[in-house]
């Protein structure tokens, strides 16, 4: 992945992405149409950095490049030839699996990958965001999504359309509401009068006249 990208082991992050951004152009397939291998030198390309720019996933690929043939006894110090010489030994099945094992450090799908770091003292902050973050969608909801800050605003619970209107009158012998058949007119209080003297005397016998409408009724709507 070093060669890949033509950086030294000891190459910082900046140099790390430089190099990547100017190989990336290089072989980028739009600009090599004409090359069939240039989207395969792409990919690899790609796959040394994303090894080679997480410190971590770099660790790991360091430590199997240069310790997989000479044990833990092996320096960080050790000469670029001593610990590449073993390459040319190498079988094609063992060539195959060191490239597999690479192509996984880039993929991340190392099981000794460590996540990634989490910041304790972040916590408070994070918690306070997200609750505060709730809290000021549940309250602007409203406005958001049927704007009823605004003064045209008509709640819909209290002006129902689905439900249609009927026409009805105060019924105040019994005190309760009587519905009107479509086109018929209320009666009126004395027309209302006569017909409970006549049906339920009783009910006029306990009511003081006096107090009862005697010019219309009370109509709705």
């Amino acid at each position: 992945y070093y060669d890949l990208l033509e950086i030294t082991p000891k190459a910082k992050k900046e140099e790390i992405k430089e190099a990547y951004r100017k190989l990336a152009k290089r072989y980028h397939p739009d600009r090599n149409v004409d090359d069939p291998e240039a989207e395969a030198r792409f990919k690899d390309v790609q796959a040394a950095y994303a090894t080679l720019s997480d410190s971590w996933k770099k660790a790991l690929y360091d430590q199997d490049l240069q310790f997989s043939k000479f044990g833990t006894g092996a320096s960080q110090e050790v000469e670029r030839e001593k610990w590449t010489e073993h390459w040319d030994k190498e079988t094609p099945e063992e060539r195959e699996a060191r490239k597999e094992r690479y192509r996984r450090y880039a993929a991340g799908e190392r099981p000794d990958i460590p996540p990634d770091r989490f910041y304790v003292h972040w916590t408070p902050a994070i918690v306070i965001g997200v609750v505060g973050g709730i809290f000021y969608i549940c309250v602007k909801a409203p406005d958001w999504l049927d704007a009823q800050s605004e003064p045209h605003f008509c709640d819909p619970m209290h002006n129902d359309t689905s439900v249609p209107l009927v026409r009805a009158f105060h019924d105040p012998v019994q005190n309760r509401w009587e519905r009107l058949p479509e086109g018929k007119d209320p009666p009126t209080p004395k027309q209302l009068y006569a017909h409970y003297m006549k049906a339920k005397p009783e009910l006029m016998d306990g009511l003081d006249i006096r107090i009862l409408p005697k010019v219309t009724l009370t109509v709705m709507p």
